[in-house]
């Protein structure tokens, strides 16, 4: 395996135990309610710290080499639109985590906390699939090492830089 396509499939590795916890917090809703204030705390924190951060990463990195290398902007639009998306979500889980952590879960609360915890699990099951399928394959097999290595560095230096607001 080259380095782009193994840098960033191990990047996208790193994000995977999030989609299993989205999981376990969607088992909880309705079954129990402190748990489910930690579990969507914390759920919270790894997307809005740790997700979105690397997102607009290849955003500003991945994205714009993909259009070069391929002359289009389709899979870098579509791949755009999912990260807006999934920080769309995350706000909304934000508002729902909240909401739970002053009151009790009402049945309208669990509905909706329920509808963005799966929408959640399904766009990053999703867009995880599409971008190995899709993006890095055509990084492999354009980049040479090198480019593959300074473009991975580049987006972890975005991440951080967004990361570092947050903190």
């Amino acid at each position: 395996m080259e380095p782009a396509d193994k840098d960033l499939s191990e990047k996208h590795g790193e994000f995977v135990p999030i989609i299993a916890a989205i999981e376990r917090a969607e088992a909880s809703v309705g079954v129990g309610e402190s748990a489910l204030r930690v579990q969507a705390a914390d759920l919270h924190e790894s997307l809005a710290h740790g997700l979105i951060p690397h997102a607009i990463g290849e955003g500003r990195t991945v994205f714009p080499v993909l259009r070069r290398i391929t002359g289009s902007d389709q899979a870098s639009t579509a791949m755009n639109r999912d990260h807006k998306e999934l920080a769309r979500l995350t706000d909304e889980l934000d508002r729902l985590r909240s909401s739970i952590a002053e009151a009790r879960l009402d049945a309208t609360t669990e509905r909706s906390l329920t509808r963005v915890l799966h929408e959640l699990r399904e766009l990053m099951a999703r867009h995880f699939a599409e971008e190995e399928q899709v993006c890095f394959q055509v990084l492999k097999a354009e980049l040479s090492p090198e480019e593959a290595r300074q473009m991975c560095e580049t987006m972890e230096r975005a991440a951080a830089e967004v990361r570092s607001l947050y903190e």
